[in-house]
């Protein structure tokens, strides 16, 4: 059974679920800025991306205390049952994989903060890597995992994006 959208019943409930969705938007208008010709390390991209972080760094703490009661066994359980409920096999290792997400997004946003000028140096295998990473969770979190609007957002988004990748590169061949 896929997940419709979490119905947020309190306040906190609403607050991290609503962090999430602005960072996966932030995500996305990073994105779609550089894929216009924005550089990454442009003072708008690292803000934006940087906004991101931190709101997906607030869903992580906010879920865990207003879903799951401040336990970790019960996140990484409730994991566990939703991977279970799509793949059929209990594994909760997920929540530890959406820790990482955050921890490889924070670390990026700050390094282009912090170390702008060797930013713009790292290898495009780093970028590949960072990015691929991040939208391939985004894409679980938001089309995998879930259902109903929160899909046709994410898959809108998704289309947008290859547009815009499509509309710059193809003027290269």
């Amino acid at each position: 059974m896929f997940v419709l959208a979490e119905v947020a019943e309190t306040l906190g409930e609403h607050l991290s679920l609503w962090a999430i969705r602005l960072a996966l938007l932030a995500m996305f208008a990073a994105f779609a800025l550089q894929l216009r010709g924005a550089s990454e390390t442009s003072n708008l991209v690292r803000s934006v991306w940087l906004c991101g972080a931190l709101c997906a760094f607030l869903h992580s703490v906010g879920s865990l205390f207003t879903f799951h009661a401040g336990s970790h066994q019960e996140a990484f359980d409730s994991t566990a049952r939703q991977t279970e409920e799509l793949l059929g096999v209990a594994f909760g290792i997920g929540l530890y994989v959406n820790y990482v997400f955050v921890a490889v997004w924070l670390g990026d946003a700050a390094l282009r903060w912090i170390r702008r000028d060797f930013y713009s140096s790292l290898p495009g295998w780093y970028r590949t890597m960072v990015y691929g990473f991040l939208g391939f969770i985004a894409v679980n979190g938001t089309i995998v995992f879930k259902a109903g609007w929160i899909r046709v957002v994410a898959l809108a988004a998704i289309a947008s994006l290859v547009f815009l990748w499509w509309k710059r590169f193809a003027k290269r061949i």
